[in-house]
């Protein structure tokens, strides 16, 4: 696969004005870790090609329960979620999303990551809640028995 090189620079220019600190794993994919307030490491793999910059992100493992609400919920999400959205990859969740290399600048690369960190953390609380509240309760009651604080789950 080709790699378009003026995308690439803007993607490696706009991590490092981000603060961001990427690793290239090879000419084509770099590596980065978005903080979230909720969801807190989020890893991307950013991946420039010919004609389109992608990037994903491992989001979850398969929920443990209630599926059908999980995935209402991040079909639900799916309807705004702009240039990035969730799907499945051996059962587990991810977000992806891309962009053209046509006009990528900046603004745009920085967009396309601003809206992956929010889809992922305005989101994970929700699905966590829904998808593994049996675990989350079975967390809880052992803090409270050795005596640590709760859980922040929103």
């Amino acid at each position: 696969m080709q790699v378009d090189q003026r995308a690439r620079e803007v993607v490696l220019t706009s991590l490092a004005d981000a603060g961001l600190a990427a690793v290239e794993l090879d000419e084509r994919r770099i590596a980065v870790t978005l903080s979230g307030e909720h969801k807190r490491n989020i890893a991307v793999l950013i991946e420039v090609g010919e004609r389109t910059v992608r990037v994903s992100s491992p989001f979850s493992v398969k929920p443990d329960e209630r599926h059908d609400e999980v995935y209402r919920i991040l079909l639900t999400r799916n309807l705004t979620s702009g240039p990035v959205h969730f799907a499945l990859s051996d059962d587990d969740l991810v977000i992806v999303g891309s962009v053209p290399v046509v006009g990528l600048n900046g603004v745009r690369f920085d967009e396309l990551m601003g809206r992956l960190l929010n889809l992922a953390d305005d989101t994970f609380d929700q699905v966590l809640r829904s998808g593994f509240a049996t675990y989350l309760a079975y967390e809880q009651r052992w803090r409270a028995k050795v005596g640590l604080p709760g859980n922040t789950v929103g």
